[in-house]
Order: structure tokens, then C-alpha cells, then sequence
């Protein structure tokens, strides 16, 4: 079994964090038995701390008993408990990102302390771009009027019939009332707003990422709750047998009855993809003979074709990673880790030419941009210059 380097500081980091999954355990085990005593884990370890940027003192370990217990694959709680303490010790946890390339890796920590403001954003260095710090979604009501919420207050914000439209103390857009008369409103969060939450009529809850919308009715009534999605949405839809919930995207429909899921369809992305956490759901669409259904901890994907593909081997943490607050890349190309960029900072990119490494990361969304490519270039494959609000990507300068 042939192991990258990069692969193996992922999985060192995922087993630390008690975060690895039985396969990525079971690889980690896999390689070191087939290595031997004779390039021991510490190595990489070793190399991993080693291009920790601190003035901090690392504390001494015992590398041979480590190891051994890796090998054993015995205490492994004990051995979690002992990787962090090595190397990831609580004065550099929170501000850890561990990122890994081809056939080098880099274990990067950034102090935050002295640079954040009160709302705990970090302040941007010149040339530089701050994360979002403000909801700028925008409200359009079934006239047409539009809302711009963060420059609204708390309280009542427009009346839909005999339905109330309420902007809650945390932000959140909530629905109360019933009517029998159907009324539409689109919720718009653009790039370069934080995400947003929404509370429909039927108490069902959504999360807008960044560059997303829900167009979606004001009250329930007939047979079915039907939403129209673009971009990526997090649901949580309250159960009624009676009355399926629909979400729809162009010729794919997602049907449920109570559950929760991710969608994720972004129109630049080349596959549409559902991730269920909770429940079930069938999926439609065009191209599909019949509906599929998902499983807790599948995804399905669905091409621009129509064809239908599930798959279980995916992390619900990566997925999940927007809306609790990171960007998480596991194996992400470069075009695929600046769409986000350009979408949370909203900036233009540009990419001079075709890179094919692929990048291993975690880092808050709180952090400014010029933080987050410094990490990426930290691994000499890749670097930026940012201009105004564009950032161009270029190959690695030769030495």
C-alpha cells in the first residue's frame, strides 16, 4: 500500500483530533506496521513539529514508546490524549491548520490574540482583505420591495398577508401566522456576507451560505412545501407526513418529510451534491429513471446529465465546515479552494495556469485572506498577490 507523505500528516492530524473515521485509522495502522522500526512514525512527527513557527518550548516525548503504541494499536485513547499534548499543546489549538502537499507538509499556527477587534474578526494587514463581519442578505418581499437586513433593526419587518415577517435579536428571519393566500419571498445572502438563518412558517430551519438564495412561499398550504435553492443551503425541516417538504434546483427535486441535510448547488460546481446528517430523502432528476434514496452519511451527486451517484465515503465534517464557521479542504485543488475564497471575501480570481497539487487544511473563516494564502504558500506550490480585490495564483517561484 503506497502512502504520500501528505496523506500520512493528514491522517496523523485526523487521529489526534479523535476525528479519524475506522478507514483512516485502519490506513494509519496499515502503514506504519508495513514501514517498520525502520522509518519510524517520530519521523514525520518530528519533521511535522519541526516547522512549527513558536517560541514556545516543545515538551520532550518518548517517540520509541509512541510509536509502539501505534504499532500495538492498543490504548488509543491514551495515544490521542498524547499526540495533542505533543503536538498540538493547548497555547497553539486553537489557531492550528495543518496543511500537507505532495511530497512536503507544514504544520502552520497563527497567534490571533494581538489582532482581533472586539467582534473577535481579525484586522486586515495592508493590501489586504477582511472575512465578513455583517449579514448583507437581502429580504425581497412578494411586491417586489427589497430589504437590506443588516440595516434593519430587530422586530417586525414587513407583513405578508396575515403573515408576520420578524427579524430576531440573533439575526435570524423568522415566519408567523397562517394564510391560505400564496405569497413568494426570496432570501439573497451574496458573496461576501456571513451566513444567514431563516425560520419558515412550518418552524422548518435553513442556513444560507455566502453567494446563495431560497425562494420559498410565506405559509404552507395544499399538499406539499415546496423551496427553490441556488448556491448551498443546511436544513432542518420539521416533520409533516402530510405534507412533503420539496427542494428544488433547476431539474433535481429533493423530497422529504422531516430531516437533515446539506445541498450544495452552486451553478459553478460541476456536480450538484445532497448530504444527509438526519432522516431520509429521495432525489429526483432529469435523466433519472427513478428516485434514490439516501442514507444517513451519503451523498448523493448528481451531474450535469442527471445521473444519480451515491456515495458513503465522505466526511460530514468537511461538509459541514461552513456553517460552523471553517474552510475545510481534504484533497481540494486550487480552483476548487478560490471559488470559495472569491465567494467569502468576495474577490475576483485569477489562476495563470493548471495546478495539480491537492491541499489538506483547516482554518477559521474568521481569519483574512492574506492569513490564508500565506498558509497555502507556506507549502512552496503555490503563490498569491493580491491587488485591490483580486487575487491572482500563480505557480511556485523556481529557486
Amino acid at each position: 500500500m503506497r502512502i504520500s507523505k501528505s496523506r500520512i500528516s493528514y491522517l496523523l492530524k485526523v487521529y489526534s483530533d479523535g476525528k479519524a473515521t475506522t478507514e483512516e485509522e485502519q490506513d494509519l495502522f496499515k502503514w506504519v506496521a508495513r514501514r517498520g522500526k525502520e522509518v519510524p512514525i517520530k519521523k514525520h512527527i518530528e519533521e511535522l513539529v519541526s516547522s512549527y513557527n513558536s517560541n514556545e518550548v516543545l515538551p520532550t516525548v518518548d517517540w520509541e514508546h509512541l510509536y509502539q503504541n501505534i504499532i500495538e494499536e492498543k490504548n488509543s485513547r491514551n495515544l490521542q490524549l498524547a499526540l495533542r499534548k505533543i503536538i498540538w499543546p493547548r497555547w497553539a489549538a486553537a489557531a492550528a491548520a495543518l496543511l500537507m502537499l505532495g511530497t512536503g507538509y507544514y504544520f502552520l499556527t497563527t497567534i490571533h490574540k494581538e489582532r482581533k477587534n472586539l467582534s473577535g474578526i481579525e484586522q486586515p494587514k495592508v493590501n489586504d482583505i477582511a472575512p465578513p463581519n455583517t449579514v448583507n442578505a437581502v429580504l425581497t418581499l412578494s411586491n417586489g420591495q427589497k430589504i437590506i437586513l443588516d440595516s434593519t433593526g430587530n422586530g417586525m419587518l414587513a407583513k405578508q398577508g396575515s403573515v408576520n415577517v420578524i427579524k430576531l435579536a440573533d439575526g435570524q428571519i423568522a415566519y408567523s401566522g397562517g394564510s391560505k393566500e400564496i405569497q413568494y419571498n426570496t432570501l439573497t445572502n451574496p458573496k461576501g456576507s456571513k451566513v444567514i438563518s431563516l425560520m419558515l412558517a412550518d418552524g422548518s430551519k435553513v442556513w444560507l451560505n455566502t453567494a446563495s438564495s431560497l425562494r420559498y412561499p410565506t405559509a404552507f398550504a395544499g399538499n406539499e412545501r415546496k423551496v427553490e435553492i441556488t448556491g448551498e443551503a443546511y436544513l432542518e425541516v420539521a416533520h409533516n407526513p402530510a405534507m412533503p417538504f420539496i427542494v428544488s434546483k433547476g431539474n433535481t427535486s429533493i423530497k422529504v418529510l422531516g430531516t437533515h441535510f446539506n445541498v450544495n448547488a452552486y451553478d459553478d460546481e460541476s456536480l450538484l451534491k445532497v448530504t444527509l446528517l438526519q432522516g431520509s430523502v429521495s432525489l429526483t432528476a432529469k435523466g433519472s429513471r427513478q428516485p434514490k434514496m439516501i442514507e444517513p452519511g451519503e451523498q448523493a451527486q448528481v451531474n450535469k446529465n442527471g445521473h444519480i451517484q451515491l456515495t458513503n465515503s465522505i466526511d460530514l465534517n468537511e461538509v459541514m465546515a461552513w456553517k460552523n464557521g471553517f474552510f475545510s479542504f481534504k484533497g481540494a485543488d486550487i480552483e476548487g479552494i478560490m471559488r470559495q475564497v472569491s465567494m467569502w471575501y468576495n474577490v475576483e480570481v485569477t489562476i495563470e495556469k493548471p495546478l495539480h497539487e491537492k491541499f489538506y487544511a483547516e482554518v477559521s473563516r474568521n481569519t483574512s485572506v492574506s492569513n490564508l494564502l500565506q498558509m497555502l504558500e507556506a507549502t512552496k506550490a503555490v503563490k498569491f498577490k493580491i491587488e485591490g480585490k483580486t487575487i491572482s495564483v500563480m505557480p511556485p517561484v523556481s529557486p
